[in-house]
């Protein structure tokens, strides 16, 4: 299929994924680099919530979902009250994140911060094995074409550079977190 929406979805999953090597590389960090742990974090959260929440999950949330919810082959309904509950299980994870970090407990926010990208990680497993693999046999070609350009949509909106740089976030704090341990 030329223009595969299922396809955007794996490849905003793969972007994602790449936090989980920060995460463990910043385990203690606090203890020698307070402040380089702070910048990380909060670029992990920005990227997060712009990202993460505010392009991809948007697109789940206002297209997909909708898209799914609304065959009338469909009868799941709970798998996507499941997936929806998750999203703001991570925003909540985030705000608490942000409020450690202001009052420097660093530990706290360590553990928070693994717990949300180990959820957020079974979360995008059970999305790759499930829900997409449910959309792409239950939407025609026509309707995935149609999900395709209203995620390209979305992602016009929202500013495709800005999409771009946000997607090398991980990469920009792993090289600063490299530089750091050499």
């Amino acid at each position: 299929m030329k223009h595969d929406p299922i396809q955007i979805m794996f490849d905003e999953h793969d972007v994602i994924m790449k936090t989980e090597r920060i995460i463990k590389e910043l385990q203690g960090l606090w203890n020698n680099d307070a402040a380089g742990y702070v910048d990380a974090v909060q670029n992990l959260l920005t990227f997060f919530g712009e990202y993460a929440d505010g392009y991809h999950h948007q697109k789940e949330e206002q297209v997909l979902f909708p898209a799914i919810v609304d065959h009338p082959d469909f009868k799941l309904f709970e798998i996507i009250d499941e997936f929806n509950n998750h999203h703001d299980e991570f925003r909540q994870y985030a705000k608490d994140i942000n409020e450690f970090l202001e009052s420097e407990n660093f530990a706290d926010s360590y553990e928070t911060l693994r717990a949300y990208s180990s959820e957020l990680g079974d979360h995008m497993a059970a999305e790759n094995d499930e829900l997409f693999v449910l959309a792409q046999n239950l939407l025609s070609e026509n309707e995935l074409e149609k999900i395709y350009f209203l995620l390209q949509d979305i992602d016009m909106q929202l500013g495709v550079e800005r999409k771009v740089n946000l997607e090398q976030i991980p990469e920009n704090i792993l090289e600063n977190l490299n530089l750091k341990v050499r």
